[in-house]
């Protein structure tokens, strides 16, 4: 159904509710951007969309309403326990408590509870207090007590949400009543610290899953259970890929020979990728002064996330977070015309961010990545063409996954709160044209050049980029989901999600428009009038991390990868001590071709070499025998156990050429 099919005329003052009266599958209204519980009234005349309970809005609505059942739960069954922040996740919720250790037999009476409480079908109510009201009714919680502070302004006021004997401060919004959430799972236990602050109160961090129907709960908590049989740390340990040592290195990934191979082939991959593209290959050092990365922003921003340290005479220097201001620096190392334009500039460029303990999990959210990180400077009438080349070798590389979905999210400024973004301003008293490049409100400006207070915004550079990056989707035939408010403060941008073989998205691609770091460092160049003007800045990297990348190849495959990434491409197994040397030589022939081939000459069994090999998911066994050597032929078998035997320079001949088309099927 789309959009239009699912709107509904309303008046102001009219409930949402009224006009959707026994449609069970809509459980929240979104008018004029903003989603409303179905008791609401409506703000104004117009239409408004209704929101299913299957739909991306309405399963965020779902699985925050089920973190809210799930501390109505535990209130009832730890009456001592103090609530902080139960937030939606990707495909749950959890909440995190300050409340004694518990176990998972607890989760099982908490989830009894929940659901016991789901069958009474309790209204959900959102009231409105004053601050003080606010302050005074969960005086008792301190956690509470802070986020009213900061989220309240004075004299301000905000909602609780009600069912039964439960109340939580939130702004919702939530679904109808309870009875919508019977189909809850409670999954795991987690220790955390309030803020994620290791210093502050420990936690107990409760997750859990909740489905629109019994179905969709089996379907997915299947899922999950195929999800963890894939597991890239496991694979990866399995694979030996890559170590992690929390004493040496916490958070830092050290790769093996076999997890270089397949960080290797994926730079070799992205090398030759950007080369076709017009992409020039660059090389930036770790370590920057502080000085650049407080011109850049980053420091004001990041600081609490960068590694940042001194020396002796005092100098200050950080590890770098981001290799942006790196490529910019070698962007100024001379001018630059319009003929020159576009420059780009990539790197497999490793970075470093200081992530919490508790918020560091394998190569998903480590301490230090590679971005295949792109940085390209050019004219805003420029930006078309290079969004769409960049959205076309998103797709290109994404096929190494096989038959991957994506899906592909334009996130836009909200004209309502320029409060949030660089803008350009022009003063109306003496026409002198700046950014702001703090986040403030236009009011509180004053133009630098003059001291007038009367600016005005200019949103054409906004404008411009946001239709760019419109026009380019258009152009590549591509649906995508318009997300308001959620540009970067900095300019609009492209994120792409790409499904596994299970079915999950995995947020990858990223492509992002700049003004603030050309207005930063004052990136000119000399446009077709010979006056100056500052570049326009796309940051992009395709794979997103590598680390992230090979994580989604290892559960995507559940580590049988293809060949041209497989750290073992061939292995050769003699079925007896009589037919090593004859193993030996295929297997010099193989590596002389660049092949990864290994061999077993031990004197153990067929069926114990076979069976120890098999958690290292050669792409190819060859079983080298009587009739193999007295033929000079392989017996080959690959990953789905079919078998055939071939000359040897056949299946050399086939082999590379699976390799060199990075082929997911397998040509013998």
């Amino acid at each position: 159904m789309t959009k239009e099919e699912g709107s509904v005329a309303i008046k102001k003052g009219q409930l949402f509710s009224d006009l959707v009266k026994n449609d069970r599958d809509c459980i929240a209204a979104k008018f004029q951007g903003v989603l409303y519980d179905l008791s609401s009234e409506s703000p104004g005349n117009g239409l408004f969309e209704k929101i299913s309970i299957h739909s991306k809005d309405g399963m965020k609505i779902l699985r925050h309403s089920a973190a809210h059942l799930t501390a109505q739960a535990v209130m009832h069954l730890y009456p001592k326990a103090l609530l902080n922040a139960g937030p939606p996740t990707e495909d749950g919720f959890y909440y995190d408590i300050m409340m004694d250790p518990i176990s998972s037999d607890d989760l099982v009476k908490i989830e009894e509870e929940m659901k016991k409480i789901a069958s009474e079908d309790l209204k959900i109510e959102r009231i409105i207090f004053s601050k003080d009201e606010l302050l005074n009714k969960f005086a008792y919680n301190k956690f509470k007590i802070d986020k009213i502070r900061d989220n309240v302004p004075d004299h301000g006021s905000s909602s609780v949400y009600r069912q039964g004997d439960f109340i939580d401060f939130c702004t919702g919004p939530h679904v109808p009543s309870t009875g919508y959430l019977k189909h809850v799972k409670l999954l795991s236990l987690a220790s955390t610290n309030y803020k994620g602050d290791e210093s502050l109160e420990k936690m107990v961090r409760i997750y859990g899953t909740v489905q629109p129907t019994e179905k969709d709960l089996r379907s997915y908590l299947a899922m999950r259970e195929e999800a963890l049989k894939r597991d890239h740390r496991k694979v990866g340990q399995e694979l030996d890929l890559f170590v992690f040592n929390s004493e040496r290195a916490p958070g830092f990934p050290l790769y093996t020979p076999n997890g270089t191979v397949i960080r290797n082939e994926l730079i070799a991959y992205m090398k030759e990728l950007n080369t076709r593209n017009g992409w020039q290959e660059v090389t930036t050092p770790h370590i920057f002064r502080d000085t650049m990365w407080k011109q850049s922003g980053h420091y004001a921003k990041y600081k609490e996330n960068m590694y940042t340290f001194s020396l002796a005479d005092g100098t200050g220097y950080a590890v770098k977070p981001m290799n942006c201001p790196g490529h910019i620096t070698i962007f100024e190392r001379e001018p630059h015309s319009y003929r020159d334009l576009p420059v780009k500039y990539s790197e497999p460029g490793q970075v470093y961010r200081y992530e919490k303990s508790g918020e560091v999990g394998g190569l998903t959210r480590p301490r230090t990545f590679t971005i295949d990180d792109g940085h390209g400077f050019m004219m805003p009438e420029q930006l078309v063409d290079e969004i769409g080349s960049i959205i076309r070798m998103t797709i290109e590389t994404f096929r190494l996954l096989g038959e991957s979905r994506l899906e592909f999210e334009l996130s836009v400024m909200d004209e309502d709160h320029l409060e949030n973004y660089l803008i350009s301003y022009e003063c109306k008293k003496c026409g002198s044209k700046f950014e702001a490049r703090k986040v403030v409100s236009s009011n509180s400006l004053q133009c630098p050049t003059c001291g007038s207070p009367d600016v005005e915004p200019d949103l054409s550079k906004w404008r411009q980029a946001t239709e760019s990056l419109r026009t380019a989707l258009a152009k590549a035939g591509i649906k995508y989901e318009e997300l308001k408010g959620e540009a970067a403060f900095y300019g609009p941008k492209i994120d792409v999600h790409a499904s596994d073989a299970i079915g999950r998205m995995w947020q990858c691609s990223t492509i992002q428009v700049d003004f603030m770091l050309p207005v930063n460092f004052n990136l000119e160049y000399v446009n077709r009038e010979g006056k100056k003007e500052n570049v326009v800045m796309i940051h992009r990297a395709v794979f997103g991390s590598y680390e992230r990348f090979i994580a989604i190849l290892l559960e995507n495959f559940a580590g049988k990868l293809p060949t041209w990434i497989a750290p073992v491409q061939v292995f050769i197994a003699p079925v007896s001590e009589k037919y090593n040397d004859y193993a030996r030589s295929i297997n010099d022939h193989l590596l002389k071709e660049g092949l990864r081939s290994v061999v077993n000459a031990d004197s153990e069994t067929l069926n114990k070499k076979l069976k120890m090999i098999r958690e290292k998911r050669p792409s190819y066994i060859l079983v080298i025998g009587e009739r193999e050597a007295d033929t000079s032929s392989l017996t080959v078998r690959n990953r789905k156990d079919k078998q055939q035997t071939v000359p040897m320079d056949v299946f050399v001949d086939k082999i590379k050429k699976e390799i060199s088309d990075r082929s997911i099927e397998q040509y013998l």
